[in-house]
């Protein structure tokens, strides 16, 4: 029995031994530190035959055509007691222009205030409360280099530019001194460099005084672009990625491009531009894209839209207007791309959607696919206008694609042999 006993003791000390051997190894092993895993050296440089973790920025600017209000759109627009809204014209737009990092407007019309009257064609001067609206439907940039835009003068023209920038805009095309018109406007969108040059063929006999030429990029008819080339490579050594010049050029409700406007398209192209973005004729012309060997030897293309067509306006077909496809513009996208580590941009996709403005709907302007999408009342239209605005999309859309743009962008933008 003692025997029995014994062993019955020996037994439990075992257990109690183990059990507690178990535990304190338990315990020690989870006390010890854990040492992270070996990597190597984390500011090790890479190796000589690694690749770089590629580090691709992208970013997209949009483009639409000009606006001028008209006598029939400043009085929609008018509230009462000296005020205006033109934020209907854009609320249907105004999700597309948002969906870009950059948007420009070309901007025709002076903003010199109320004192002579806000007034249309033939000299515009537009109510103050329209760079507001256009501000609220996402617009950065005021594309003001055109024939318009000196409408109330040099002191308008400076009214103007101050209005502008008093909301936080960009103005190019006008300057307030000699320093700013020599100094080249680099804009940073999401890490890519893009350089913006603007010039126009004609101010409609209004000019800056002597000494003050500064004031507006204006070279008459574009006998030479020589100024427009020295600012192109200007830009570029100030930093630019890529440059893209505004030019207001061509002749009105012709939808070819002159034998002038492509040799000029040429010649900037060979000068570093990587966009050439038309204004002036008020319709649509063709999209292009060319390829021109440089001074060096070396290859460079661009993308050339001849002409954006109007954005918003009460133009439309009258006895002083040979057609009513003036009313129609595009929102061209331009995708730009650059390697963060080469510090290589281009130009990456451009893609365009074709608007038109509602003359007798608060002049409200809405891309074409969604009113051939929706029925005819949604966008305040009769069954016939709309198929009346189906054959004109149609048209439009060749004279588009006259170049074959659409079926070439693919080759043109790849990037498999570089």
């Amino acid at each position: 029995m003692r025997r029995k006993h014994l062993i019955g003791l020996v037994l439990l000390a075992m257990a109690i031994f183990f059990a507690a051997g178990y535990y304190l190894g338990v315990l020690f092993d989870n006390a010890e530190p854990k040492l992270p895993p070996d990597n190597g050296d984390e500011n090790q440089e890479p190796k000589e035959d690694e690749e770089p973790v590629p580090d691709i920025r992208t970013a997209t600017i949009a483009n639409v055509g000009a606006i001028y209000p008209h006598r029939p759109q400043i009085v929609q627009a008018h509230l009462g007691d000296g005020k205006y809204d033109f934020s209907p014209s854009f609320e249907i737009i105004a999700p597309l222009i948002k969906a870009a990092d950059l948007a420009v407007v070309t901007f025709e019309t002076a903003q010199a205030g109320p004192g002579g009257g806000y007034t249309g064609y033939p000299t515009f001067n537009a109510p103050l409360e329209l760079t507001k609206n256009l501000k609220d439907a996402g617009f950065d940039v005021f594309n003001t280099a055109n024939n318009h835009i000196m409408d109330r003068g040099y002191e308008g023209l400076m009214k103007t530019i101050d209005h502008i920038r008093s909301h936080g805009l960009t103005v190019i095309g006008t300057y307030k001194s000699w320093e700013e018109r020599n100094t080249p406007h680099v804009l940073d969108v999401n890490g890519i460099k893009v350089g913006f040059v603007s010039y126009t063929y004609n101010t409609n006999g209004f000019y800056p005084p002597a000494g003050h030429e500064y004031a507006i990029n204006h070279i008459p008819n574009f006998e030479t672009v020589q100024p427009v080339v020295e600012d192109i490579i200007k830009t570029r050594q100030a930093g630019a990625d890529l440059v893209a010049v505004y030019m207001h050029w061509g002749e009105e409700y012709n939808h070819e491009p002159s034998a002038r406007q492509k040799e000029i398209a040429q010649e900037l192209a060979k000068a570093g531009a990587d966009l050439i973005i038309g204004t002036h004729p008020h319709v649509l012309q063709p999209l292009d894209l060319i390829t021109v060997e440089k001074d060096d030897g070396s290859e460079h293309r661009a993308v050339v839209i001849n002409a954006l067509g109007n954005f918003c306006t009460n133009q439309h077909l009258t006895d002083g207007v040979p057609t009513d496809l003036t009313r129609y513009g595009i929102l061209a996208t331009i995708e730009l791309a650059k390697d963060m580590n080469s510090g290589e941009a281009w130009i990456a996709d451009v893609n365009y959607e074709i608007n038109i403005c509602h003359i007798d709907w608060r002049h409200r302007v809405i891309p074409v696919s969604m009113i051939l999408s929706n029925p005819p009342e949604k966008y305040n239209h009769s069954a016939a206008r709309v198929e009346t605005i189906k054959k004109q999309y149609d048209t439009l859309v060749q004279i588009l694609e006259r170049y074959n743009f659409s079926s070439r962008k693919e080759a043109f933008f790849s990037r498999e042999e570089e």
